[in-house]
């Protein structure tokens, strides 16, 4: 997907620690062990070894940068790890129980590549399927609004900036949230404290969605 923030930089970021927690007691009640689930944008493998260890068996991650894939292979070998931009999932339609969406939209700056993605998700979940996504709302506080202001004539608008190492990043309003995800029943919203992949502390919001039946 050509939006996403330059893979090069990733292919360098793999000592980089992302801390978005996945809620398994929530999600167990989502989802029998024998779920198929996509995890999208899966980094190092974070996520995929914790569904591993416990003991979700059909757990798959994709990941625009082959140094990301690299690394999670050499951690998670019981899990599946393919590169892939989005651009088209190899993902049979309706075949998957579950996609988690984990500080990705972060790094898709524009709406159009946004839309893609979301579309191949609902291709590719069953009716009634999981999508949970974490990601970064717009930030209120003094660093975050003035690097918004300094990038707003960015592709993404408003809440784009780039970091010093070049990499292009997006914070969301909550408006444009709900429109990108509007095919889907919101089921659980929460917003949870983090600490961003270079150490910053900031705040994330978790939305559990269907895909309608």
């Amino acid at each position: 997907m050509e939006a996403h923030t330059d893979p090069r930089f990733w292919n360098e970021a793999t000592g980089k620690r992302f801390t978005h927690p996945l809620d398994i007691s929530r999600l167990a009640g989502h989802l029998t062990r024998d779920a198929r689930i996509l995890d999208y944008g899966c980094g190092q493998g974070r996520l995929c070894g914790e569904l591993i260890s416990h003991g979700y068996a059909h757990v798959t991650g994709v990941d625009s940068s082959p140094e990301m894939i690299r690394t999670a292979r050499e951690r998670n070998p019981a899990a599946s790890f393919l590169v892939n931009d989005g651009e088209a999932l190899p993902v049979a339609t309706a075949h998957l129980d579950a996609i988690l969406l984990f500080a990705v939209l972060t790094c898709i700056p524009t709406d159009d590549a946004q839309r893609r993605l979301v579309a191949e998700f609902k291709r590719t979940l069953r009716p009634g399927g999981l999508l949970l996504v974490s990601d970064y709302p717009l930030q209120e506080d003094e660093r975050n609004r003035a690097r918004y202001a300094a990038f707003a004539q960015e592709p993404g608008g408003y809440g784009t900036f780039r970091l010093p190492e070049g990499a292009v990043l997006r914070h969301h309003r909550r408006e444009w949230l709900e429109a990108l995800f509007a095919d889907f029943v919101m089921e659980h919203e929460q917003e949870l404290d983090v600490l961003t992949m270079n150490g910053n502390p900031a705040r994330i919001v978790q939305l559990w969605m269907r895909k309608p039946a």
